[in-house]
């Protein structure tokens, strides 16, 4: 649990990053599309590692049978915990994605005053 956590936040961070890279560089679909990506990839890849951890998981109950690898009929003590596994995974990748565009929001505030505040917009038009 609290590995997901922990790579959650490390996705959100580097994610936030990014869009502020890019956010202040004045491209800001550019930053949101790319900091997207850091999540989207979290996503995925726990998703393929949960579903190798649970296949392995059945191999060894199959072969531990005397039966091929594969056999699809051990599932006793594989398949208790993948529902929550799942449900964990995607509401870590929903509240990443909640929080970065919170965060993207208050980045583009914070751009947009700096910009308001810097000398060379104060200086009246001739």
């Amino acid at each position: 649990m609290t590995e997901i956590l922990l790579i959650a936040l490390t996705t959100l961070a580097l994610s936030l990053a990014i869009a502020y890279a890019f956010m202040t560089r004045s491209k800001t679909a550019a930053g949101i599309t790319l900091g997207l990506l850091p999540i989207v990839l979290m996503e995925t890849l726990a998703q393929r590692s949960l579903n190798s951890s649970v296949q392995q998981c059945l191999d060894q109950l199959c072969t531990s049978a005397g039966l091929p690898p594969g056999c699809g009929l051990v599932e006793l003590g594989c398949n208790e915990w993948i529902g929550l596994g799942y449900a964990l995974f995607w509401l870590a990748g929903i509240i990443d994605f909640a929080l970065f565009i919170l965060g993207v929001i208050i980045i583009a505030v914070v751009i947009s005053r700096k910009k308001r505040s810097s000398p060379s917009s104060q200086i009246p038009p001739p």
